[in-house]
Formats: structure tokens, sequence, C-alpha cells
């Protein structure tokens, strides 16, 4: 595929107020207890009054090596060739939970039934929706705008076909991304020039979020 879609991220423009996880949520007609496809975690460092504090916005990143594909056993799992976003058949899925274990963001989400759901670029609606769609299309063209792209007030989410998330980047984020940073599978920008910062998030290895965040 010549230009896949993908994501782009801005930690330093997320204010951290949840609105792409929610926004998520309506769009897909999500009972509100259920898991999120897009999450919002805080990363954080000190104590009052010396306290700082980074959000990160993550969902399915619709990898280009699609691990979750790899090792889906019935198959239900499609990194499809004409826009490149990862769609789940869920009357193939099985809920062996093997993408799960796979996936380096923790998308993969199961519900009552025991089958997985994740995000699916909103290229239909509900789980299993991005199913058998037709190509996705830019919202110019007439295609849905990503519903976490559309809420973020801090203009700090976007979605698009690589080219033109790249062009939408700052250099130093498309000249990391060029390098693998992440793995090729998104693009996000450095964190801003608190060095201090910078480097309590590199120690929090533990945290997913945190080692996601610096590549």
């Amino acid at each position: 595929m010549e230009d896949p879609w993908m994501f782009y991220f801005d930690p330093n423009r997320c204010i951290g107020c949840h609105a792409c996880s929610i926004a998520c949520k309506q769009r897909h007609d999500r009972d509100p207890e259920s898991d999120d496809w897009r999450t919002v975690t805080h990363l954080s460092r000190g104590e009052y009054p010396e306290f700082e504090e980074l959000p990160v916005s993550m969902s399915c990143m619709h990898c280009h090596d699609a691990p979750c594909e790899t090792v889906c056993p019935p198959d239900a799992i499609t990194k499809r060739e004409e826009d490149g976003i990862v769609t789940v058949d869920r009357d193939r899925c099985i809920g062996c939970h093997y993408c799960a274990w796979a996936c380096p963001f923790g998308a993969p989400t199961y519900d009552d039934t025991g089958l997985m759901s994740k995000c699916n670029m909103c290229l239909g609606q509900g789980p299993g929706s991005g199913h058998d769609q037709p190509p996705k299309e830019k919202p110019e063209d007439g295609g849905l705008q990503p519903a976490c792209e559309s809420s973020c007030v801090g203009d700090a989410i976007k979605a698009g076909p690589r080219s033109e998330v790249l062009d939408h980047a700052s250099e130093k984020a498309a000249v990391r991304f060029e390098n693998d940073a992440y793995g090729g599978r998104v693009v996000v920008e450095p964190v801003g020039d608190d060095a201090e910062l910078s480097a309590a998030i590199r120690e929090d290895e533990t945290d997913q979020s945190a080692a996601w965040l610096n590549g």
C-alpha cells in the first residue's frame, strides 16, 4: 500500500480532557462502562506543589506490520491493502486473546460476547463495523473524520494518509518516524523542552504509555 492511514499525536497539545475517549464511545454507541478503544493515561512526577503531568492518548495504531493479524488463529484480523486500516471480522473471531498479547499498544478489548473489538479509525460505526467497508476517504471527499480527531480540543490528534500526517508533523517528529521511532507505527511529537520531565518519562518503563511515548 502506497499511502496507508495512520495516527499522529502531539503530547504537548493534549490537555488530558478525555474528550477523544468519550467521543469514540458515543460514535460507536458503546456502553459507558465498556473498555475504551481510545485511552488517556496520565504520566506524572513529583508531589504538590512541585507536580507535573503529561497526558497520553492511545488507541490501535493500525501498525504497518500488524502483529495482531500475524498471531490470529482464525484469520479474523485484516490489515487492509486499500487503506492500511486494521479491521476485525467478529464472525471469525474466537475470543482467544492472542491479539491482546501481541499488541504493543494494548488496543484489543473484549465485550460480554467474548469477542474482540477495537478502533477502526471510524471506517464504520460499532464493533466489527470496519470489516468489508469501502476504502477510507478523507472528510473533504465524503469520508467520516475519526471521532477522536474531530473532538480533540487541543488539536493533538490527527488521522490520515501517511504522507499528509508527515506533512503536518514537525521536522523532528518526521525525522524520528523515518528513523523507525515507535516501529514506524505512529507519528509522535517529541515532548517539549522540559528535559527533566522527558527523563522522568523514560525512567517509567513499567508503564506501557511511557514506553510507547519514548519510542
